[in-house]
């Protein structure tokens, strides 16, 4: 059976992942986008390209924000220096944002987009230098494209907006 958009105000729509308070710093913190550690260890800011590091997605009243501080639509943002939950843990089915200009089909690969929304992932690319045998090497271990943090459970296509998606959480 196809999950299914959660009614009310949640990002979590199956599983069991962790979730963590912490202190919104800046603006753009909003339900179901991805978020990285802030300047503390405590606080954390939206994501804002495809080669952030992503440490989970942000939550909702039902994954416990405070009533004082929850924001009233999935579309507004958490007001600097307040609490929000972030949820983070493999195999949680999650209530995200897809960017603008997207064509997903289920199963999917997803990156990091800005805005904490989500995009499409694609093939690494790598080409042969002159005189030799092998592509060049790389060092590092995070992928320059950007990490997978996802993967669509339903076919979703935007044009001149973001929408909502329905994604396995990677991280």
């Amino acid at each position: 059976m196809p999950f299914t958009a959660p009614s009310g105000r949640k990002v979590v729509i199956a599983g069991n992942p962790v979730i963590e308070e912490f202190t919104v710093e800046g603006a753009g913190i909003k339900p179901g986008r991805l978020c990285k550690k802030g300047t503390a260890v405590t606080q954390v800011v939206v994501v804002a390209a495809a080669t952030d590091k992503p440490g989970g997605w942000v939550g909702w009243d039902g994954e416990g924000a405070h009533p004082g501080a929850s924001p009233a639509t999935r579309d507004t943002a958490y007001t600097a220096a307040k609490k929000c939950p972030v949820v983070y843990g493999p195999g949680a089915i999650v209530y995200a944002q897809l960017a603008a200009g997207q064509t997903i089909a289920k199963d999917d690969p997803l990156i990091p987009a800005a805005d904490g929304e989500l995009q499409a992932a694609s093939n690494i690319a790598a080409t042969e230098q002159a005189g030799e045998r092998h592509p060049a090497a790389t060092t590092g271990s995070f992928p320059p494209g950007g990490m997978i943090v996802a993967i669509a459970k339903a076919s979703v296509t935007t044009t001149g907006s973001a929408a909502p998606i329905i994604v396995e959480s990677l991280i």
